[in-house]
């Protein structure tokens, strides 16, 4: 099914509260699978395939401005009310632009791995990101992805699927969402509840993005997972899936997420 010609899919759509799931750059909506199966009781779950991946291959990622207004269409014609939001890394970015410029359209959401200003060494990350998208469907780029998924504690099943993933993905739509991403300045006042996430090892410069924007309202909050990296998600699904319910249904709060001090 799609909207504004981006792939979508809607379970428990009986529900009256949605939440929509924005997916990393390089994956496609069915990292969220176990979230959906989890949450589908409780909500409107609609899992979307960004432009150049999954199954909207047919759409090319032009420009944060353009795919976050195809969001926010989707949001007008298929969420129940004012959504939830959650993003991973890429579609973090585009829970971020939508923070800026849409924040009316949602209510809460929870950015994973999204910083709002350019981390530190980003011109590498950038260059790294071309020479991945030419090299993406070969063997040692498989490799080096499941070697360092795997470091960080991330099941091979998971790790297969999302190599199958990458190299599904459009390279130009690859290179010009992730360049765009490490590239992605933001000037953020904002009233809505936001949680932010991160990896222990993910950049300092995220780190304090996140503490920053935290700090903006008291309804907001900021954590870390310890002892990980970007793809913690990935690792312990369990505990994000625990994230989701804590700050969409009052649930307990995921003992694994550490504070900043």
């Amino acid at each position: 099914m799609s909207d504004n010609k981006l792939f979508i899919e809607e379970r428990g759509s009986h529900h009256s509260q949605t939440i929509i799931f924005l997916h990393a750059s390089g994956s496609s909506s069915r990292m969220w699978q176990h979230h959906v199966v989890a949450l589908e009781n409780d909500f409107h779950c609609i899992v979307v395939d960004l432009p150049g991946h999954g199954n909207s291959l047919d759409v090319e990622w032009t420009s944060f401005d353009e795919v976050t207004e195809m969001i926010a269409q989707i949001i007008k014609e298929r969420a129940h009310g004012r959504p939830h939001l959650v993003g991973l890394s890429l579609g973090g970015g585009v829970v971020l632009t939508l923070l800026e410029s849409h924040a009316d359209l949602f209510e809460r959401a929870i950015v994973d791995g999204m910083s709002h200003r350019p981390i530190k060494g980003y011109w590498k990350v950038i260059g790294g990101v071309y020479l991945i998208s030419w090299l993406k469907n070969t063997r040692m780029i498989a490799n080096i992805m499941r070697g360092m998924m795997t470091k960080d504690g991330v099941p091979e099943d998971e790790c297969q699927s999302f190599v199958s993933d990458l190299q599904h993905t459009s390279n130009c739509s690859f290179r010009r969402a992730m360049s765009q991403a490490n590239l992605l300045t933001l000037d953020l006042t904002f009233s809505n509840p936001i949680f932010f996430v991160s990896g222990e090892h993910d950049s300092e410069t995220m780190h304090e993005s996140h503490k920053l924007l935290a700090s903006q309202n008291l309804a907001s909050e900021c954590a870390y997972y310890p002892n990980k990296g970007h793809a913690w998600l990935f690792s312990d699904v369990k505990t994000h899936i625990q994230l989701v319910k804590y700050f969409f249904k009052n649930s307990s709060f995921p003992e694994k997420l550490k504070r900043f001090d």
